[in-house]
């Protein structure tokens, strides 16, 4: 049975790596059409050469630059004619003590994983509006509803919490337009994101962690991930996902994701 993604478009940011990566192989090996969107220039051309060469575009942007943003997609539409759908992927993720995390983490922290995906959403919408529709993917984090995810994570969560209630609201908005929007929601997955942390925070951050339990609901990877997201787009027109959260059930020790046992 062909896929339903099949020939679509779809936009992904924070796609040279991790998650983004693993949703657009998924996305490309059931036949869609991928637009990378992603920061670095050397990563996306290393992440593009994995992938169909006529089922692949990218873009370097940043996601926090509005203008940009708007550039990227109107390229897409330049190269393939429309765009189908955009999953919100880029994200930034910092471990401090509130009292200690500088303004400038707190401001890049609410600018990647919040307001970076209102710009992006508001540029998409005329966009998948003028294809007759699509769907919009804002990737949250289970931090928001699990305390034992990690610690010391309050602006990543709090930033992710507010892009939930933006999606709730941005779905009531634009459901008579066609357009469908899902939040999803993974648990703890190994994409090296702990290289972001400071080193003299984690510490803390670790003990912190330890206090509540010695074990977590463990880690997955991110073509699981990927494989999950990817399935938001199979279901029919008019029927969407409104919340998933794909998370590991598998009681583990707590050790960090480059820590040895």
């Amino acid at each position: 049975m062909q896929s339903k993604v099949q020939g679509q478009v779809i936009v992904i940011t924070g796609a040279s790596k991790g998650i983004g990566f693993a949703t657009a192989q998924v996305l490309a090996s059931r036949g869609a059409r991928v637009a990378l969107l992603a920061r670095g220039e050397a990563g996306l051309k290393e992440a593009a050469a994995q992938l169909p060469a006529a089922q692949v575009f990218t873009a370097a942007v940043d996601v926090c630059d509005k203008a940009g943003m708007e550039k990227a997609l109107d390229a897409v539409i330049a190269r393939w004619g429309r765009i189908d759908g955009v999953i919100n992927n880029a994200g930034f993720q910092f471990a401090r003590r509130i009292e200690l995390m500088p303004e400038a983490e707190v401001r890049k922290m609410v600018d990647v994983n919040f307001l970076a995906t209102v710009f992006s959403c508001q540029l998409a919408i005329p966009r998948l509006r003028a294809a007759g529709g699509g769907r919009i993917v804002n990737i949250s984090s289970a931090t928001v509803r699990h305390g034992n995810e990690f610690a010391h994570l309050a602006l990543y969560s709090a930033s992710k919490a507010a892009m939930d209630k933006f999606s709730e609201e941005l779905r009531e908005e634009v459901k008579k337009d066609g357009i469908l929007v899902t939040v999803f929601s993974p648990g703890a997955v190994a994409t090296g994101s702990i290289a972001n942390f400071d080193p003299a925070a984690l510490p803390e951050a670790m003990g912190a962690w330890l206090e509540k339990g010695p074990k977590f609901d463990g880690m997955t990877t991110a073509d699981v991930v990927g494989e999950a997201i990817a399935g938001c787009f199979e279901l029919p027109a008019g029927v969407a996902v409104e919340f998933m959260e794909v998370r590991p059930q598998m009681p583990t020790p707590k050790l960090l994701e480059n820590s040895s046992p």
